[in-house]
């Protein structure tokens, strides 16, 4: 009884400190058509320096446009009783913005946002982006293998060589001032792993093995979905070659001092989209402000510009989806591809458990 008094104590407590959370929590779980976005994904700029293969841009252009400091102020000053969370991510380079390092100070500053950044670090890191990345509570980093010939061909032309000086500029930043792998900002490596590097993964783990210390951990994510595009040979990693070696390179993750995630679950499909917490907690803006589902960019709900966020993230378009999502037919077909339609990543699963593990 009394276990359960204390838990039905903090319960109460989380939600007198901030009832918006708890009352999007609640409709997430009793599977609402409404729902209140508590995290924000957010494209600060419409623009990318480099061309990958397997990127929606090759078919999908994001409307032309950039987020402004003032812009960041105020959709955040009217999302402000609700919104918890900002990952700053999307079809772009956000440090092709020049307001990024002061809209990363602002937010976590300001409005002390748990947040989150993507780069593909390329762009060089000045004094002022390092100054600002200090702010950031988890930072992902884009490199799909060690071998330079194929990053130049998977990244769009970019250069190895140039992505791992940016990295060892900010890794040697952090240890210049005593901080640790889980100081601000805790670093990881997302691979998209294709055909062409697939047989790489070794070459990759092994190349960061000597960061295992500064890393939170290398996440290989495969390029099968459809949230992409659709991809010919050989592009696509086949089921047949992933099968002849997907289990010596799990034994080799498992003795590596390096945290690698993702070889448990790849190539498996996806099937519990109903419990895709994106779908109700998470918003995603585009730079001129349109609003939209995680990876479909194109099935606007709104513009958060235009209307009240709130509004948009209810609109008729948010609420139809959301009842699909609760069919056998979900309403796009990468959620049957879809990490976030896997239980493992909900809250709670697998892969929570394991980030919660290393970053802390």
């Amino acid at each position: 009884m009394i276990h359960k008094a204390r838990a039905l104590a903090a319960k109460t407590l989380s939600f007198i400190r901030n009832p918006w959370v708890s009352a999007s929590t609640c409709l997430y779980k009793t599977h609402s058509e409404y729902a209140i976005p508590t995290q924000l994904g957010l494209a600060l700029t419409h623009r990318c320096n480099i061309t990958c293969p397997y990127c929606m841009r090759t078919k999908y252009l994001p409307p032309e446009g950039k987020m402004t400091l003032e812009r960041v102020k105020q959709l955040m000053q009217r999302m402000k009783p609700y919104a918890t969370g900002v990952c700053i991510m999307g079809l772009c380079e956000p440090l092709m913005n020049p307001e990024t390092p002061d809209i990363i100070r602002w937010l976590k500053d300001e409005g002390k946002y748990q947040l989150s950044f993507t780069t593909n670090c390329t762009i060089p890191f000045t004094d002022d982006t390092l100054d600002a990345l200090r702010r950031v509570d988890d930072m992902a980093v884009s490199i799909d293998t060690s071998d330079p010939e194929t990053f130049r061909c998977l990244r769009g032309g970019a250069e190895l060589e140039q992505v791992m000086t940016n990295l060892n500029r900010l890794l040697r930043y952090k240890r210049e001032r005593g901080l640790n792998r889980l100081d601000r900002p805790p670093v990881h490596v997302n691979a998209v792993i294709t055909s062409m590097n697939f047989h790489q993964i070794p070459g990759l783990i092994r190349m960061f093995e000597a960061y295992a210390d500064q890393l939170t951990y290398l996440m290989v994510d495969p390029v099968t979905r459809p949230d992409y595009q659709d991809y010919e040979e050989p592009l696509m990693l086949q089921r047949g070659d992933f099968d002849r070696h997907i289990d010596e390179y799990r034994q080799l993750a498992r003795k590596s001092p390096l945290n690698v995630i993702g070889l448990d679950y790849m190539l498996e499909a996806s099937w519990n989209w109903r419990d895709c917490h994106l779908s109700w907690h998470s918003i995603f803006i585009e730079p001129n402000g349109d609003a939209y589902y995680c990876y479909s960019y194109d099935y606007v709900l709104g513009n958060v510009f235009k209307e009240n966020p709130l509004a948009v993230w209810n609109s008729l378009r948010a609420k139809q989806f959301r009842r699909r999502l609760l069919s056998s037919e979900p309403p796009l077909k990468q959620c049957r591809t879809c990490n976030f339609a896997r239980r493992g990543w909900q809250p709670g699963g697998t892969y929570y458990r394991t980030k919660r593990d290393v970053v802390g």
